[in-house]
């Protein structure tokens, strides 16, 4: 039994062993997974080795398995591990990388909000439009509206040039305006008509952008100028109607047509400010007449001192009788026909909205068209408000009616204003005679005018 147990202490280990074709590894280079294998060897068989029992059979390895499995977790061999920590490392800064440049997006953007929020709403998001005085110098005293031929012509027979969209203007602080400069300015220059429109803002862009006068009533009041988005421009109301007034007020011979195209939630704020304004006691307002048949001649206008004309449409408003209409503003719907605005019919006449032969003593055309993106463009503006332009338009409606409002965009552009002084003079009522028809009639300046249109 002791020859036994010394010939096989003196067999070689399998940690003594070495490889095929290989001389035994030197000292204490063998690893901690290895050395544990061996431990469990020997207490398994007694400090024998090999990793088999003293039958010859291999030992159960669970146990053993795992143990050098976790040793081999804690310390890989150092290539892998190596390899392993170069692609952790990697990856966490990629990772960082991609939270810095995520954080430096994000700051690039709050600070590019920040610096629009301030160009649109600070103090000089109101624009720069100015005008010292609202008061135009007339060579003739007995003109109306600039021509004495005029003041024979029922109102509705003269041919009123107009700005659309009147209260958007790049000088005013709009985003993509539809004119370049304001209202004022255009009245000065000779327009006659304006196209306005109401909206509700937000309420805090109200605070921001808006007066809202408490003695105008509009303590409270969201009510601005602008088309749908306020963010995008807007003016006070109580100075676009106190200007209003102030011309009107000033300029005695001059007729103004206004149409309000007033947005949701709108329209009671507005009929409010109206009359604070002053603006309603030169108003227009028929006497017992249900549909108006006959219009006013420009100088019984003038006579009266009501030289204002004030249509409107939207938020609720419809149909009313001539002589009932709140606030004396007529609907637009019962009293014009229009050509569309989206540009469509630019080398026709006919109407695109007519509410009837009965009411329609005016025939709006619409002359204007979007550039590219759907967005006013001054360079389309400068096309369509030339003179041949317009006159191949007008000459477009042949024997039909032809407009008594031309509704322009960018009004700085282009020959309207002379346009409509030629087109204007050749209907000459004075002595009874219609120049434009050659026709005559008893009873000279104050006959009665024959509204019947071909």
């Amino acid at each position: 039994m002791k020859s036994f147990l010394k010939k096989k202490e003196q067999q070689p280990t399998a940690e003594s062993t070495p490889e095929k074709g290989g001389k035994p590894e030197e000292g204490p280079a063998t690893s901690p997974a290895a050395t544990a294998a061996a431990s469990f060897d020997e207490e398994d068989d007694g400090g024998g080795g090999g990793g088999r029992n003293l039958f010859g059979k291999k030992k159960s390895g669970k146990k053993q398995q795992q143990q050098v499995e976790s040793y081999d977790d804690e310390e890989e061999p150092s290539g892998k591990k190596s390899k392993k920590q170069s692609s952790d490392g990697g990856g966490r800064r990629r990772r960082c990388t991609c939270k810095r440049l995520l954080c430096a997006s994000l700051c690039l953007a709050v600070l590019a909000s920040v610096a629009v929020v301030v160009w649109r709403y600070g103090p000089w998001s109101k624009g720069n439009a100015s005008v010292s005085s609202l008061s135009i110098e007339s060579e003739c005293p007995d003109c109306c509206n600039g021509l004495k031929s005029n003041c024979a012509l029922p109102v509705n027979e003269v041919l009123f040039p107009m700005v659309h969209r009147a209260h958007s203007s790049y000088d005013n602080g709009f985003v993509h305006a539809h004119n370049n400069k304001g209202f004022e300015e255009a009245l000065l220059a000779g327009y006659r008509a304006l196209q306005l429109s109401t909206c509700t803002c937000e309420r805090f862009l109200s605070a921001i952008l808006l007066e809202r006068d408490e003695e105008w009533g509009l303590g409270n009041s969201n009510l601005g100028f602008c088309h749908q988005a306020c963010g995008l421009g807007v003016r006070d109301p109580k100075d676009v109607l106190t200007n209003l007034k102030t011309f009107v007020e000033t300029n005695t011979r001059e007729i103004l047509i206004i149409e309000l195209d007033m947005g949701e939630g709108s329209s009671a704020d507005l009929r409010k400010a109206l009359r604070k304004s002053g603006l309603l006691d030169y108003a227009y307002r028929p006497q017992d007449q249900y549909f108006i048949d006959e219009w006013p001649t420009m100088k019984q206008l003038i006579d009266d001192n009501a030289r204002v004309l004030l249509f409107g449409r939207g938020d609720g408003t419809g149909s009313c009788p001539a002589y009932d209409c709140d606030d004396g503003i007529q609907y637009a719907g019962d009293h014009f026909a229009r050509t569309a605005t989206d540009g469509s019919d630019l080398d026709s006449c006919a109407p695109a909205e007519l509410p009837g032969e009965a009411t329609a003593g005016y025939f709006l055309m619409n002359h204007f068209e979007n550039g590219a993106m759907k967005m006013p463009s001054p360079r389309k503006a400068r096309e369509l408000n030339s003179y041949q332009m317009l006159e191949a338009r007008m000459e477009a409606c042949g024997d039909a009616r032809t407009p008594n409002l031309l509704a322009v965009e960018f009004w700085d552009e282009g020959d309207l204003l002379e346009f409509a002084e030629i087109e204007n003079s050749r209907k000459n009522r004075e002595g009874g005679e219609y120049a434009s028809s050659g026709s005559e009639e008893e009873g000279g300046e104050d006959a009665a005018p024959d509204l019947r249109r071909g």
